[in-house]
């Protein structure tokens, strides 16, 4: 792979942020109830693109001293050729489980080779608005989360669902610092996945309001429905790839 294409790749991870503006269900395990409730985890997983490894993304998953109440965090740290044009990215999320749906609290957003990239958003239900460290201010509706919670928001219906494949979609919107996106999931298989962890039985979801880009999600009930593989493609080219490590 020549130096132009690393870094024709590089601007797609900084374009997706390392994949969590489309990674779903990396949180912690999920038991099927009325009201699903995450449990604490830390997994690793590699980035690929083709051959190339881009480097590793970490999720940890903690409890908060309200039992309701969660922190979400992420790190992805580049490695090799790919550190040469993105570094270090780090995310939180504070949310809280209400009636089985999930609620953002807080959300911040850094990187450290472009810290004019950072930003972070305050979710104010009482009031219904989100504010953004920009000084910017929106209204907050039912469904809204921020781009981590939304992991837990997906994971929570395909846990309510059982995996099983169909017909219906979930729909979820997601908020940026700029601007609020929706997303519409499909659970469409049960499909067998390796990865560097070890072989799952898996539940095949994809998100289905994107025609020019097919985002493909693979998450192990024997897991929890934790996420051992995500990958997207663009016009049949894989773009990115991530899978679980440990």
């Amino acid at each position: 792979m020549t130096l132009r294409s690393v870094f024709d790749v590089m601007k797609r991870v900084r374009r997706w942020r390392l994949l969590l503006l489309v990674a779903i269900a990396t949180a912690g395990p999920l038991t099927q109830a009325a009201t699903p409730a995450p449990s604490p985890s830390d997994a690793t997983y590699l980035l690929t693109r083709g051959v190339m490894t881009l480097g590793e993304a970490r999720f940890q998953l903690t409890q908060q001293t309200d039992p309701n109440c969660w922190r979400y965090e992420y790190r992805a740290k580049p490695s090799g050729l790919a550190r040469l044009f993105i570094g270090e990215v780090t995310e939180r999320s504070d949310f809280c489980m209400a009636d089985g749906k999930v609620l953002s609290q807080s959300f911040d957003f850094k990187r450290a080779d472009k810290p004019k990239d950072d930003f972070s958003l305050r979710f104010n239900w009482t009031d219904g608005v989100v504010r953004s460290s920009a000084g910017e201010m929106r209204p907050l509706e039912t469904g809204m989360v921020d781009r981590l919670a939304m992991q837990i928001a997906v994971q929570n219906w395909v846990v309510s669902r059982a995996g099983q494949p169909g017909p219906e979609e979930f729909s979820v919107t997601k908020v940026e610092d700029e601007r609020a996106k929706t997303y519409r999931f499909r659970i469409m298989a049960r499909e067998a996945v390796q990865t560097p962890a070890g072989n799952f039985d898996t539940v095949r979801v994809e998100r289905v309001n994107d025609k020019k880009k097919s985002t493909v999600f693979w998450l192990a009930p024997a897991k929890g429905y934790m996420a051992v593989r995500v990958q997207q493609t663009k016009d049949g080219d894989e773009q990115i790839k991530m899978v679980l490590k440990n």
